[in-house]
């Protein structure tokens, strides 16, 4: 599809009727551009890592990641997106592994979390000086823990401190008892109040995770309109609830379903505030077959008006069978997260296919993705970094623009089941993970103020080029902000040619070359 850069014209007051009018004459319009990203290697940096990044008030960015000799847990900071270095200091750990994560508060405060084999457990800390310095926080250390996920939602209504949440799942111990842990901080990360279940019985969320059925949650998040939490992961299950899906997993898991659990930002300390919903549904109920939606991840957003998504992977056959998957995201109302969208595909299936996807929201129906796709032989593909993004993701056709973002290859020339750990049958697909080799399976993915992407991933395909990368936009539609023709940033809203808005209250628009091609809302 062509596409052109936008020319933004100030329209001042325009009436309802001219909305009819944009719809109806700009069918032939083109879409709006593509957005524009740039590359760059973390100098000394491990390409095995789960890196994770975070932006504070002040614009400047930090990403946690690994050493790539020693596999340390080091951070970097950025001002400007470009040019990185290690903070003086470094956040607390004895015997780093490479699950981390790293949030900022509305102070500028970092707080970081490392899952360390001195005990299997989570060494977190935090700064106030940018990383010159690292406080350990309390409370939170305890075994056979997996996988954490930061969020940060309101300040506590008792210390006016920003809350922040910490997500994990239990590991081995699953096998016995199964459960997504929560434990809260009322007092910016210092302190962590003990953690608490999100799943209990009689809930049918609950009963998939006591087949042992989840890799571990898929991140958390908090939703500033509706004022509440949510935690998303996958289980594996059957048509009927029960657990017949088998053979029994651990550490990496072939989820058919992926739950989205919500509590108050208030009171997530409490166990019985959680309330699950099913967003995804692969079971195979009535005539439809089984499919593989969580290859390790199926994450989920929101954005400014409350609306949910979750990403995930869609494969064609069911496991162990991970190959010729496609990227899909559904959506809902926070307000009803009973009923969920059809899928929007946003990249098809077939070939190697696709795993592990990423997502973040802005402004309504603005969403993007990222995620590792693999093309030529099937058995043998290239793996890339892949960026996409939709700006009518609310729509009943939504559109996506997709890129590769830069020629470095991520992964050995694997299949996506060996990607997943899929090397054994039957009763030893148990250890899978274990006793196979995986890809690292979480992505760093955030966005600036203006709602530009920023995202990092690891690269471990050759000695060459292995490495923690990151990629950041540089200009092109992003998901809040866009320059009008006075050079003032205003929060727009982007609808496609064939779909007008509904309402009137429309302040600039955009020409393309052949017509109005979309529309804007201040």
């Amino acid at each position: 599809m062509r596409r052109t850069r936008l020319v933004p014209v100030l329209l001042g007051l325009v009436p309802a009727v001219t909305f009819a009018a944009f719809g109806a004459s700009s069918s032939a319009a083109s879409a709006a551009p593509r957005a524009h990203y740039t590359t760059v290697k973390l100098a000394n940096s491990s390409g095995t890592s789960e890196p994770r990044v975070t932006v504070t008030p002040d614009g400047n960015r930090y990403i946690d990641t690994n050493a790539a000799k020693s596999g340390n847990e080091v951070v970097y900071r950025s001002p400007d997106a470009t040019h990185w270095i290690q903070t003086a200091g470094a956040p607390t750990q004895v015997s780093a592994t490479t699950d981390v994560d790293i949030v900022s508060t509305r102070t500028g405060r970092l707080i970081a979390s490392e899952l360390d084999d001195a005990g299997i457990n989570f060494q977190t800390s935090y700064s106030d000086d940018k990383g010159a310095t690292w406080t350990p926080s309390v409370g939170h250390t305890f075994a056979d823990t997996d996988r954490q996920w930061f969020t940060v939602g309101p300040d506590d209504p008792t210390t006016h401190k920003p809350r922040v949440y910490l997500l994990f799942h239990n590991l081995a111990s699953g096998l016995l008892t199964h459960n997504m842990f929560v434990a809260t901080s009322t007092d910016g990360g210092a302190t962590f109040l003990p953690p608490v279940p999100v799943s209990a019985p009689p809930q049918q969320d609950w009963l998939d995770l006591q087949c042992a059925d989840s890799g571990g949650p898929s991140n958390i998040f908090y939703d500033k309109k509706t004022d509440r939490i949510f935690v998303v992961f996958g289980t594996r299950s059957s048509p009927a609830g029960g657990c017949a899906a088998q053979p029994t997993e651990i550490n990496v898991v072939a989820a058919n379903r992926v739950w989205v659990v919500g509590a108050p930002a208030t009171s997530t300390e409490l166990a019985t505030s959680w309330t699950p919903h099913l967003a995804v549904n692969d079971t195979g109920v009535g005539s439809a077959p089984s499919r593989i939606v969580g290859m390790q991840l199926a994450p989920g957003a929101s954005d400014s008006d409350g609306n949910v998504y979750v990403a995930y992977p869609e494969s064609i056959k069911d496991y162990p069978d991970y190959d010729g998957a496609a990227i899909k995201v559904v959506h809902a109302s926070a307000n009803n997260l009973d009923r969920w969208s059809k899928p929007s595909v946003v990249a098809a299936a077939g070939g190697a296919g696709n795993v592990l996807p990423h997502i973040v929201a802005g402004l309504p129906g603005r969403v993007d993705v990222v995620y590792y796709h693999g093309s030529g032989s099937a058995s043998r593909p290239t793996w890339h970094a892949v960026a996409a993004q939709s700006l009518d993701e609310l729509s009943a056709n939504p559109h996506w623009s997709t890129q590769q973002l830069g020629s470095v290859v991520v992964e050995p020339a694997q299949s996506a089941s060996q990607l997943m750990g899929a090397c054994r049958s039957g009763q030893e697909a148990t250890l899978n993970g274990f006793v196979c080799g995986r890809a690292a399976d979480v992505f760093g993915i955030a966005m600036d103020k203006c709602g530009n992407l920023i995202t990092t991933w690891p690269a471990q395909a050759n000695l060459q080029s292995d490495g923690t990368y990151v990629t950041t936009q540089t200009s092109g539609p992003n998901l809040v902000c866009w320059s009008n023709s006075r050079g003032k940033k205003v929060a727009v809203q982007y609808w496609m040619s064939t779909e007008p808005p509904a309402a009137p209250s429309v302040t600039l628009a955009v020409r393309e070359p052949g017509g109005y091609g979309v529309a804007l809302r201040d």
